[in-house]
């Protein structure tokens, strides 16, 4: 009786086969603009894309207007974001002192979301400013194009790591 070897070489290619039939249906979905419907069509009430999404809804004409309005705001709001910057650091602090004290984290973590409000509405009243400049139609395809952005990230703090890498 001869000794079967396991086919590793037939298992292996049977592996790759299958991951590139998955690779090829995700990367043809995608191209085919196929997209993951979300629950709630209403997520955009629980997130807001940042403002390049936001300024990229709007239509050519309003853009370089509330583009700078906005970055007159970010001006204003310096001392707004600076705040909610501390207030995220101290209740980091708060969480990492011994003994702890959940009480101090719990107020900390309050103050952190009512400094992050103050900021970010702001930009929330710069939205409402630009919508009430927009036609029906275009305010709905704005809207639309918001609904569809995906949330805005945290790079401010990722830009400034990776200038002092460099």
């Amino acid at each position: 009786m001869s000794e079967r070897r396991f086919p590793w070489r037939s298992l292996l290619f049977v592996s790759a086969a299958v991951n590139l039939l998955v690779l090829g249906a995700v990367v043809g979905a995608l191209g085919a603009g196929v997209r993951i419907q979300r629950e709630a069509p209403e997520a955009l009430v629980e997130r807001i894309p940042g403002p390049r999404a936001f300024l990229t809804a709007l239509p050519p004409e309003t853009r370089a207007k509330v583009r700078q309005d906005l970055a007159r705001s970010w001006a204003d709001s310096r001392t707004l974001r600076q705040a909610a910057l501390q207030a995220r650091r101290d209740a980091f602090a708060a969480a990492a002192v011994e003994p702890y004290d959940a009480a101090r984290v719990r107020a900390a973590f309050a103050r952190l979301r009512t400094a992050d409000q103050a900021a970010l509405g702001v930009f929330h009243d710069n939205i409402a400013d630009a919508f009430a400049e927009l036609s029906l139609e275009d305010r709905r395809a704005a809207l639309e194009a918001l609904r569809r952005a995906p949330p805005a990230r945290r790079q401010i703090g990722e830009r400034r790591r990776s200038r002092r890498a460099q």
